[in-house]
């Protein structure tokens, strides 16, 4: 009897050391990646456009989705053949324009304080762990400036609040789709799975508001402007191999591979199953984040390989929990997930996959829908 209450006890602190030297070796990575991406690109870069964008918002969006003029204003090293267009809706300008005031690198500081300190709160409440911020996407993130950060916060963190406060959360699924609505297709179907009306509601009124709001302040027209942007982005994007082989999606991986990138959408069922029986099944915030964002990977046409952070908070949680009876395979895959951020993008998803695949059956729904 007492070498197995011995043998607990050392089982679990091996698996702690191991734990921290993974995340030294992680943290470690990620300053590679980042390495590696200073190369080709100064930091920031992602952030110019919303910076620009919004700079432009500011007096005025008649030019809003002027690609040659966009890239301009930013005067950036890149040089003018390499476009850096605005391509979100002129709903997502009221959550850029703050951070148009000050001078470029102070605007950028404040973006990558205020995004990350969201995803970092979010993170914290699914049950994150500190460490999440060194994983190499969100470090990558971090460096670049995208938006990333920004979605995860408010979707991570209307899921948080989802069990006591549905209409807040609403609020945040709201301005999440009103920046990205690509990557919140699967959230109503989530809503409805647990019969979320509450949720379901004050996330449109608050989407509806926001664009109701940027037709008042800059007309129909940005709008009009818009519905044709990312598609002409997209074109550009398709047309470069090493734009396609960053692309995270199963989409990208056909296209990089000569084949009809729209064989993709026939992963649309499997991606509304995901998030129907992952919602209700499971109570655990990274399950459910790992069931909206991976489904909604599966079926986007463009997502770009940083995307994998919006699954570093799941990941970490999950990696946390050494006392989980797969936890070795966890690991594994878990790192998998993070890192393969500088290699094939797609095998981050691929490995989210894996994961809720393992956790299935081991989570049971803690609470019945409001």
């Amino acid at each position: 009897m007492a070498s197995l209450q011995s043998e607990a006890p050392s089982k679990a602190t091996s698996r702690t050391l191991l734990l921290g030297a993974v995340v030294v070796t992680v943290a470690l990575f990620s300053w590679g990646v980042v390495r590696l991406y200073s190369r080709h690109q100064a930091a920031g870069v992602d952030f110019s456009c919303f910076w620009a964008g919004a700079k432009v918002a500011w007096h005025g969006a008649a030019r809003l989705y002027d690609f040659r003029y966009i890239t301009e204003l930013q005067g950036w090293p890149l040089g003018p053949e390499s476009l850096r267009p605005f391509i979100y809706p002129p709903s997502a300008l009221f959550l850029f324009l703050p951070f148009a005031i000050a001078p470029y690198w102070v605007d950028y500081g404040l973006w990558v304080l205020a995004t990350g300190g969201l995803f970092l709160w979010a993170g914290r409440k699914a049950g994150s762990p500190w460490w999440l911020m060194v994983a190499p996407p969100v470090v990558l993130i971090l460096f670049c400036g995208q938006i990333t950060l920004l979605i995860g916060g408010l979707v991570i963190g209307g899921l948080v609040l989802l069990p006591r406060r549905p209409v807040l959360a609403g609020v945040l699924f709201g301005m999440a789709a009103a920046v990205k609505p690509q990557l919140l297709v699967l959230v109503p179907v989530a809503l409805l799975a647990e019969g979320r009306w509450r949720t379901l509601a004050a996330a449109g009124a608050t989407g509806a508001a926001l664009v109701v709001a940027s037709v008042m302040v800059w007309s129909v027209e940005p709008w009009f402007a818009w519905l044709s942007a990312p598609r002409h982005f997209q074109t550009l994007i398709f047309t470069v191999p090493r734009m396609v082989a960053a692309l995270i999606t199963p989409y990208g991986f056909l296209l990089g591979h000569g084949l009809n990138g729209a064989w993709a959408f026939l992963l649309t069922p499997l991606a509304i199953w995901l998030a129907w029986s992952t919602f209700r099944r499971s109570a655990d915030v990274a399950d459910r984040s790992i069931a909206i964002f991976a489904g909604a990977l599966l079926i986007v046409p463009y997502a770009m390989n940083y995307e994998s952070a919006l699954f570093a908070p799941a990941v970490t949680a999950y990696l946390s929990r050494t006392d989980d009876r797969r936890w070795l395979a966890v690991l594994v895959v878990g790192v998998v997930c993070l890192c393969a951020v500088a290699f094939d993008s797609v095998f981050s998803l691929l490995a989210a996959l894996a994961l809720l695949a393992l956790r299935s059956g081991q989570a049971r729904a803690a609470y019945s829908g409001a």
